[in-house]
């Protein structure tokens, strides 16, 4: 019974994901905007994402803010750096551009409340991809993939903050660009999440669906829209196979984004407010996006 009241109080603290990087989901929101289903041309290409997020704010199954514990005036801070090289080959498969990516996360995550003083800094679960297939074409632009995120990041069943998750993700994607002869052009990608369980707790995260999207007008070197996230919880969390009622997480997130460009370097800097929050922390995450293509 201890171990079931331990494992649902992680549950709750671990499962509800902190800015762009849960606890107990090892989904990335809000980290992709502009031309999102356009893979780059042949060659290698270097993201890094840089991103603060800060919470004060922890919403219940129906959305309320908690106030009592263990969620009594929560705070969270996430300081994230993310590096991300891609290499796109010159070849065609299917009438695709095929290319082959790794996402490597490392963060600082701070959680606080009434119950809550934790922190803790290191290397986070890494994603890296067995094939990722692009179309092009002048106006519409397709990007398919399959991202496995291996559980490297550090853990600890007896920590609230933890930097992995201890669990392997498989996390199928799609993204599409539209572009419009007169600069405007909009672009979504959509990622669904098929999580085992973590054996340290017994808690098998529930399948989720999640997506970024951006819209704007771009003005030579300049482009300036509006891009945001959401998450939503297909299933509900299990703990030692039995279901937990109302656990699913929900969130949506929008806010403005502007980049500048040159010749191979690109800067994107954005800030997405979240609302429509569900069982996790509501807050803020900016970000500051450098993509370089040698």
């Amino acid at each position: 019974m201890r171990r079931l009241a331990h494992s649902l109080l992680l549950a709750l603290l671990l499962a509800a994901p902190v800015l762009a990087f849960p606890g107990d989901s090892a989904a990335i929101n809000g980290a992709e905007c502009w031309w999102s289903g356009a893979l780059p041309p042949p060659g290698f290409h270097y993201i890094n994402y840089t991103l603060y997020y800060f919470a004060d704010d922890f919403k219940d199954g129906d959305g309320d803010t908690y106030v009592t514990p263990p969620f009594a005036d929560f705070e969270a801070h996430v300081a994230a750096n993310v590096f991300r090289p891609i290499y796109v080959a010159d070849l065609n498969i299917l009438g695709a551009t095929p290319a082959w990516h790794m996402v490597i996360p490392v963060l600082y995550k701070s959680l606080e409340s009434d119950f809550i003083d934790d922190d803790v800094f290191g290397l986070s679960d890494v994603y890296f991809s067995p094939l990722i297939l692009g179309w092009h074409s002048k106006n519409v632009h397709g990007v398919v993939g399959l991202d496995i995120i291996a559980p490297i990041g550090t853990y600890d069943e007896d920590d609230v903050a933890n930097v992995g998750v201890n669990h392997w993700t498989f996390e199928l994607a799609g993204a599409l660009t539209v572009m419009s002869n007169d600069g405007w052009s909009g672009s979504m990608k959509l990622m669904y999440d098929i999580h085992t369980e973590n054996d340290d707790t017994d808690i098998l995260t529930g399948q989720q669906i999640h997506g970024d999207w951006n819209v704007g007008y771009s003005a030579d070197e300049w482009r300036a829209g509006l891009s945001g996230y959401f998450l939503k919880g297909v299933q509900d969390d299990e703990v030692n196979g039995v279901e937990v009622p109302d656990s699913k997480e929900q969130v949506v997130a929008v806010g403005p984004s502007i980049q500048w460009h040159r010749g191979p370097l690109a800067v994107i800097v954005r800030s997405q407010w979240e609302f429509a929050v569900e069982n996790r922390p509501q807050g803020v995450s900016n970000w500051l996006k450098v993509i370089y293509s040698f």
